[in-house]
C-alpha cells in the first residue's frame, strides 16, 4: 500500500516556511498534510495539549468546529523517521481549499461567505471569553518574534525598514508589540484569515484551522490579523484578474465578522495597532520565505501611512460604499 506521502495530491503548495500536501479521502473529505520548513520566523511547533484541548471544548455549536491537527503517521518501511518527518501535522477537512483561496481564484466573491464569517464572527467572541483554564501559559509566537525584531533589527529587511520608517516610526512599532504582548488573559488562534477557514459545501459548517501560533494573548491579535488578512486580499485581487466591485467586496466580510463578534469586540484602536503589527509580521515573513519582490516593496512603502494614522487605513470604512477602505 502506498504511504501517505506516495498518494497524489489534488492540492499542493509551499514556501520555505511550509509544505502543504492536500490528498482526497472521500467525496468531502481530505487530508491537508502540512511540513514546517526550516524557518526562523514561522512558529513550527503546536501549542501544548492542554492548550489545544480547550479549542475542542468551546461551545462553538455546529456550524463552526476548530479543527485542530493530529501527527502523521510514519510510514511502516520507515520504522525510524527523520527529525522532520515526525513535525507533520495532518488536518481532516471536507475541502481541498480554504475560502481564501476560492475567492482570489475567482470561483466566488465576497459576499458568498458573509453568513459563514459572522458564525466564525461569534465562535471566536465565545473562544475569548471562555472561562479561564489552568493550560500552561503560551505566548502568542509571532508577536513576541515581532517584538525581539523590532527592538533587535538582525537582518537586512529590519535595517531597510528603520531606512523607509525612520527610528521615530520603528520605536513606536516596538512599543505596540510591548504592550500587546502584555495582555495575556485570553486564548487566541494567533492568526485568523480566509486562508484558515474551510467550508463545508453540504451545510455550510466552517472549519477554522488552529496552527502553530496559537496561544494566550489579547483578542485583538486575532481581530486585528482578521482585518489585516482582508485588506491584503483587496491588494492581491488588485494585482490579479479578479478584481470586479463583487470581487472587491472584502469589507462585507469585516462587517459580518464583527456583527458575528457582537458585544465585547476590542477597542478599535488596540484592533488597529495589531492590524500593523501583524502587516509588519506579514512582510518579515515575505522576505524570509519568499524573498524581495514589487509587492513587497509597495507594502514596505506604504508602512509610514499605516503607523501615523495607527492602522486606520487596514480597516474597511463604514458607509463608504462596498469596496471602500479607510485612507
Amino acid at each position: 500500500m502506498a504511504s501517505p506521502t506516495d498518494e497524489p495530491a489534488v492540492v499542493s503548495y509551499g514556501t520555505r516556511a511550509s509544505t502543504t500536501h492536500v490528498v482526497r479521502r472521500g467525496p468531502h473529505l481530505f487530508h491537508w498534510r502540512r511540513t514546517p520548513g526550516e524557518s526562523a520566523v514561522r512558529a513550527a511547533d503546536l501549542p501544548p495539549l492542554p492548550v489545544l484541548r480547550l479549542f475542542g471544548e468551546q461551545p462553538a455549536g455546529s456550524a463552526v468546529r476548530f479543527a485542530v491537527p493530529r501527527a502523521a503517521e510514519q510510514p511502516s518501511r520507515r520504522p525510524e523517521p527523520r527529525p522532520a518527518e515526525r513535525r507533520v501535522l495532518v488536518y481532516e477537512l471536507p475541502d481541498s481549499v480554504s475560502i481564501g483561496w476560492h475567492l482570489l481564484a475567482g470561483a466566488a466573491v465576497p459576499r458568498q461567505y458573509t453568513d459563514v464569517v459572522l458564525r466564525v464572527g461569534a465562535a471566536v467572541r465565545t473562544l475569548h471569553h471562555s472561562p479561564a483554564s489552568t493550560a500552561p501559559h503560551r505566548p502568542v509566537p509571532w508577536l513576541g518574534g515581532l517584538r525581539d525584531w523590532l527592538s533587535g533589527r538582525p537582518d537586512a529587511l529590519s535595517e531597510r525598514l528603520v531606512r523607509r520608517i525612520g527610528g521615530d516610526r520603528c520605536a513606536r512599532l516596538a512599543r505596540w508589540a510591548e504592550d500587546a504582548a502584555a495582555v495575556t488573559g485570553s486564548v487566541v488562534l494567533g492568526t485568523l484569515s480566509p486562508g484558515v477557514i474551510v467550508v463545508d459545501g453540504r451545510d455550510r459548517t466552517a472549519h477554522v484551522l488552529v496552527g502553530a501560533e496559537a496561544g494566550h494573548g489579547a483578542p485583538e491579535l486575532d481581530v486585528g490579523a482578521f482585518a489585516e488578512a482582508l485588506s491584503t486580499s483587496v491588494d492581491v485581487a488588485l494585482a490579479g484578474a479578479h478584481h470586479g466591485p463583487d470581487e472587491l467586496d472584502y469589507p462585507s466580510l469585516w462587517q459580518a465578522f464583527v456583527t458575528g463578534y457582537g458585544p465585547g469586540r476590542p477597542g478599535d484602536e488596540p484592533v488597529r495597532r495589531a492590524a500593523v503589527l501583524r502587516r509588519v509580521h506579514r512582510l518579515r515573513s515575505m522576505s524570509s520565505h519568499i524573498g524581495d519582490n514589487a509587492f513587497l516593496q509597495d507594502q514596505v512603502d506604504r508602512l509610514p501611512e499605516l503607523i501615523d494614522h495607527e492602522g486606520r487605513p487596514l480597516i474597511p470604512a463604514q458607509g463608504h460604499g462596498a469596496t471602500a477602505w479607510e485612507r
